[in-house]
Parts: C-alpha cells; sequence; structure tokens
C-alpha cells in the first residue's frame, strides 16, 4: 500500500483518483448524490490563500488502485472541549474489505494535523454543515449540504481509537402528516428574505449566525466576507420564501430559520420538491417566547402553498430538546441520526 500527499489544486492526476474512491464506494448506492469535484477543487484552492482553513488531501492506493482517502482540515482558532487546538477529518472514503487503506488514510491526516499542533482531532467534519458520520437512516434522500455513508464506516474509525462525542438528528416533515400552525408571538413578526437588499440582508445572516450559534460544540465563526461568498453561490438557487426572519416592531431581527431547496434533486435530474432547514435559531435572551415555532408556521405555509412534499430538518444535537419539540409540535418525524467522533493525538 502507497499512501500519497496530494499536491495541490493542480495534481489533477491524484485528484481524479481522489474522486475515483468515492464512485467505486457508491457506485450501487442508489442514494448517494455524487460531490461537485469543481466545489472541492474552489475549496482547495481558497485553502492555499493565507488565513483560511488549510486542507491536505491524501489517498491510500492498493495494487495501483485507489482504495481508501481523507483530508486533514485545520481550521484556525478551533479547540476542543479542554481548550486544546483541533483538526478536522473529513472526505474519508474507503472500500469496503480493506481496513488497511482506511487506516493509512486516517493515519496520515493525524501525522498532519499533529505536525502542525493539533492535540486532538474531531472526525469527520469539513466545516460547519458537512459534519457527521450517518449511523440510522442509511435508506432515507441524502440532502443538500449533508453526509451520506456507507454503515461500516463507524467501525473503522472506532476501531482506530474514535469515540463519539455527541450524536445529531434529523427530523423528517410530509406534506400529509404536517400539523399546520398559526403562531402570533406578542412584539414579534416575521417576514421572507428581501433579494433587493442584498447587502443588508447578507450583514443580519452573518450577524444572526454567530450571535444564535456562539459556542456550541465545533462551530466556527465566520465573517462577512465567508457569508458572502456562501451566499453568492447559492443566490441564484435560493428560494426567498424560504428563509424567515423574525424582527421587532422597529425591524431589529431576533430570530433566522434557512431552508433550501434541496439541490441534489436537481443534480440526479429530478425535480424538486423536498427542502432541507439548515438551520432555525432565536438570539439569546428571547428564546421560549414563541419566536422559532413563529418561524416555523410561517416556513410550513410556504411550503405548503409551493407545492413542497418533503422537508428535513437537521442537524439537531441530541440534547437540544427546544427544537426538537418544535418539530414533533409540527408533527415531524424522526428521521437520520449523525454521530460525531473524536480522539485525542
Amino acid at each position: 500500500m502507497t499512501i500519497i500527499d496530494i499536491q495541490g489544486p493542480d495534481d489533477r492526476c491524484n485528484l481524479d483518483k481522489f474522486f475515483a474512491v468515492a464512485a467505486e464506494v457508491y457506485k450501487n448506492d442508489p442514494v448517494w448524490v455524487p460531490e461537485s469535484k469543481a466545489a472541492f477543487q474552489q475549496r482547495y484552492a481558497m485553502s492555499k490563500l493565507k488565513g483560511n482553513i488549510s486542507i491536505y488531501p491524501v489517498i491510500a492506493m492498493e495494487d495501483q488502485l485507489p482504495a481508501a482517502r481523507a483530508v486533514a482540515i485545520l481550521p484556525n482558532g478551533t479547540v476542543d472541549k479542554l481548550g486544546r487546538p483541533q483538526g478536522w477529518i473529513g472526505f474519508f472514503e474507503a472500500l469496503p474489505n480493506n481496513p488497511h487503506a482506511a487506516l493509512g488514510v486516517i493515519k496520515r491526516c493525524e501525522e498532519i494535523l499533529a505536525g502542525a499542533g493539533a492535540r486532538s482531532v474531531l472526525a469527520p467534519k469539513v466545516d460547519n454543515q458537512l459534519a457527521g458520520l450517518l449511523v440510522s437512516g442509511f435508506h432515507l434522500p441524502q440532502t443538500v449540504l449533508t453526509n451520506h455513508n456507507p454503515p461500516y464506516y463507524l467501525g473503522l474509525l472506532e476501531s482506530q481509537g474514535y469515540r463519539k462525542q455527541y450524536k445529531t438528528c434529523t427530523f423528517y416533515f410530509t406534506r400529509d402528516t404536517v400539523v399546520q400552525r398559526q403562531v402570533k408571538p406578542d412584539g414579534f413578526s416575521t417576514r421572507e428574505f428581501n433579494r433587493n437588499n442584498w447587502p443588508g440582508e447578507l450583514l443580519i445572516f452573518n450577524q444572526m449566525q454567530n450571535m444564535i450559534f456562539a459556542g456550541q460544540n465545533g462551530y466556527i465563526p465566520r465573517t462577512l466576507a465567508d457569508d458572502h461568498e456562501m451566499l453568492r453561490d447559492y443566490l441564484p438557487y435560493l428560494d426567498h420564501e424560504l428563509i424567515i426572519i423574525a424582527q421587532t416592531p422597529a425591524g431589529d431581527p431576533v430570530g433566522l430559520l434557512i431552508c433550501l431547496p434541496d439541490l441534489n434533486q436537481a443534480l440526479k435530474g429530478r425535480e424538486i420538491n423536498r427542502a432541507r432547514i439548515i438551520s432555525i435559531g432565536v438570539i439569546p435572551g428571547l428564546q421560549g417566547q414563541g419566536i422559532g415555532a413563529a418561524m416555523g408556521a410561517h416556513l410550513a405555509d410556504n411550503l405548503l402553498r409551493k407545492g413542497y412534499q418533503t422537508a428535513e430538518a437537521a442537524w439537531i444535537m441530541e440534547h437540544n430538546m427546544p427544537p426538537q419539540k418544535l418539530a414533533g409540535w409540527f408533527n415531524a418525524q424522526p428521521g437520520r441520526e449523525f454521530v460525531l467522533l473524536d480522539k485525542n493525538l
């Protein structure tokens, strides 16, 4: 077996081998949605710029064929629960019945991370969205900005000393079973994303995300430039009626719900009739006043009116009961489950 460090975004030959691993793993899996090669290469190129998250892709070759891959990721300033520098491993894929190749890429990523000063590693994680190993609900659709993997990956990681740090769950809404609600919290209203005020809405998006999710495990604060780049890429596909903002009578934002049409359906040549709720939150100090429920009710009305058939809400930490209760209030059913694993280096 040979371990290869990919040398850069222009290392086309080895990048082709990197993508070939996933294609082979999922060749008979109808759920899997192929990753965007262009998006990965853009992410890789951006990682070479000073100040950005650094990524180091590696592949394992067995009998001159690609057998496993992974990416060592060094996010800026990320620390674990003990306050120690932490790195991530993402984009992990390995052929079945070849644990040596899986071990090889994991070990090489650990060496890279430890050499850069990381004291622990979290896996699998790429960013605030692409995180977690699927452990339940393998038959359910892989929605936009979520992972999918075979069941045997958990055993591979655990065999190398990785232990579950926490679990996230999703909830599944269907057109036939969702319960519509009317919620009007005193002193607050809800509205939809305003495409005609792009700079102002971008600022709200950035500020609200960082206020709501600051301090949560593994969350990386985003700069305005980070969100500008991300939203610019998704702007052609955004449905402004699926992004809901809660505000005071003076127009001050206090809550944000982000929902995207499931672009993975389009990648498979299908009509988009499914959505993914990426996040919902209320600024600290205003939880428990019905603001989240009001945003959820607004979204549900819009999804039903526009003909969506299903929606998946993700990610929800297993110990975070308010959003789970909110999902149940709308009659959502438990969906896929994911785990994040960690290991000391």
